[in-house]
């Protein structure tokens, strides 16, 4: 049996979920199989900007490229969202700390599902990677970032970095998944 996921990226005005906000958040849901980590099949993708209803910051502009201008007027379809929550069985994002607090704010629904987090539910560590952030982490696989910092891209290659084959043959989504199973 196949099981779906959604990689989650956002982008926002800042680091703090209690007081800054999203400008841009990306979906991409697959089914894969829970054993191997393989067969991964993406079903559906969403990106969509977001009126924060106060200027960027410049420093925000500089991270992620997104303008006032860009969002001005701007909304997330938000049925399509929680279509695509419902039909997650779980959330992965690099660096779940920081997207899901924000995600959780504007959807509550995703609350009721497990997160996982690909920066800190892997040991990139011990696997030879000095950094676990996931530029780096790309780079190291050979895995073009696209527009780093930008949602639908940097969820997109979050999954091609999961689909990535250990050397044990195993890719690092099973991996990752098996955490879940432990919780």
């Amino acid at each position: 049996m196949k099981l779906r996921a959604s990689i989650v990226d956002v982008e926002t005005t800042g680091l703090n979920p209690a007081t800054d906000e999203v400008v841009e958040l990306a979906l991409v849901l697959f089914s894969f199989d829970p054993r191997t980590g393989g067969g991964i099949e993406v079903l559906e993708e969403y990106s969509g900007l977001r009126d924060p209803g106060r200027p960027i910051p410049p420093g925000a502009t500089r991270a992620h490229g997104i303008t006032d201008d860009d969002v001005r007027g701007r909304q997330l379809d938000e049925a399509r969202i929680r279509s695509i929550l419902a039909r997650s069985h779980c959330l992965i994002a690099h660096n779940a700390a920081f997207d899901r607090p924000f995600v959780e704010r504007l959807f509550p629904e995703a609350k009721r599902l497990p997160w996982l987090c690909s920066m800190d539910g892997i040991d990139w560590r011990a696997r030879g990677h000095a950094s676990k952030g996931l530029q780096q982490l790309l780079a190291a696989h050979g895995i073009a970032p696209g527009s780093a910092h930008r949602a639908l891209d940097d969820a997109r290659a979050t999954l091609r970095l999961l689909a990535t084959a250990q050397p044990e043959g195993q890719t690092y989504l099973a991996g990752l998944m098996a955490r879940l199973h432990q919780k």
